[in-house]
């Protein structure tokens, strides 16, 4: 057991541990507050329309704790561990947490948009996930990645077809507004660093862009 923890920990980049650590937290929180009704974190946290237009604003950023499961929990941290910690090679620390909060407002926004065709409470880390697929693809798009040592493919073609099963995941269990305004939180994302690598194209001596060739190893 702990040979296994101190392999899971090796895994893990600090900005990475940050996030899991912070998931993990808020919903065993939630679960407990749940099973022994002491109290409702999801009417908190949760992004609720009404409350935010009421002056519950920081429900915008802090829906992402609250998985909707078990399941969900589980995939959304298997998802952060492997492209967080991708990411964070890539970037600092402080980089990943922004980016994520970025992703996670892009989606915030879009669901009070939205919130006149669906104005149920927003939870779950998906416009986060969605948000790191897109980073994936914008900074090892063209480079090789191999899977369980059978499938060759690029990063690009895996991280799009990634994407269409996500989006169809959740059109089938979240519907179509939902799914788009998860879509919205990797469309943020996908935007900032398009206009990020447009600027420092712009910068004179600025390396824009990796020339490495890898080969991901997954």
């Amino acid at each position: 057991m702990k040979r296994s923890l101190s392999q899971l920990s090796g895994l893990l980049t600090p900005g990475v541990r940050v996030l899991l650590v912070a998931l993990t937290v808020s919903y065993v929180v939630a679960v407990l507050g749940s099973v022994l009704r002491a109290y409702d974190l999801y009417r908190w946290l949760a992004l609720d329309p009404s409350a935010v237009w009421k002056g519950c604003v920081w429900q915008v950023v802090t829906y992402p704790l609250l998985p909707e499961g078990l399941m969900n929990f589980i995939f959304s941290a298997i998802a952060i561990v492997w492209l967080g910690r991708q990411l964070e090679r890539e970037w600092s620390r402080k980089e990943l947490w922004s980016y994520c909060l970025l992703t996670a407002t892009g989606a915030g926004a879009a669901k009070l948009l939205l919130s006149s065709w669906n104005g149920y409470p927003l939870t779950g880390t998906a416009g986060i996930v969605l948000g790191m697929l897109a980073a994936w693809l914008r900074l090892f798009g063209h480079e090789k990645a191999v899977f369980w040592s059978v499938w060759e493919t690029t990063v690009l073609q895996a991280g799009l077809l990634m994407t269409a099963i996500g989006l169809l995941l959740m059109l089938f269990t979240a519907g179509w507004v939902d799914t788009l305004v998860m879509f919205c939180g990797g469309l943020a994302g996908w935007l900032y660093l398009s206009v990020r690598w447009k600027l420092n194209r712009e910068q004179p001596g600025q390396i824009t862009e990796s020339r490495r060739i890898r080969r991901l190893e997954l």
